[in-house]
């Protein structure tokens, strides 16, 4: 998915995002260090990711941070195992103006068919609350009727 780009950042470093190109399905996670409610999030949704990668990487996340400056922005991504943008990056404002229309606010999980970009879910935070591990195959089902 090229409008993503190919410059990232990760825990290791900064990276090409190697898994964003074989993943079954691409998450965009908007969120912000100063809300609570991304702070509640956060820890299921690594735990989520974490498990649903456990024997195969299948599932890639973007993070694009909504922080103030960029020393918040790096207390946010320390802990994230996905990819995410370097603080000064602009691809990160034209990702999220092109999906701004999905998002309702933070924190917001966008669930996206890989091959096209398309929205499968603007819901994903609610489903990986209230199904965990069965929202991935409910969002693999909704890409094959999209």
């Amino acid at each position: 998915m090229d409008k993503f780009g190919t410059s990232f950042q990760s825990v290791e470093g900064p990276t090409d995002g190697p898994n964003l190109k074989n993943a079954r399905l691409v998450g965009v996670y908007i969120g912000a260090n100063w809300s609570v409610p991304c702070q509640r999030f956060t820890p299921s949704l690594i735990e989520f990711y974490t498990k649903i990668n456990e024997d195969i990487q299948q599932f890639e996340i973007i993070y694009i941070g909504m922080d103030e400056n960029e020393e918040k922005y790096k207390e946010t991504v320390t802990d994230m195992p996905w990819l995410f943008y370097d603080f000064k990056e602009f691809i990160k404002y034209q990702v999220y103006y092109e999906y701004k229309k999905h998002i309702q606010g933070v924190p917001c999980l966008l669930i996206l068919n890989p091959n096209n970009g398309q929205v499968i879910t603007n819901q994903g935070r609610g489903t990986v609350e209230k199904e965990g591990q069965g929202a991935f195959e409910k969002w693999l089902t909704q890409m094959s009727f999209k």
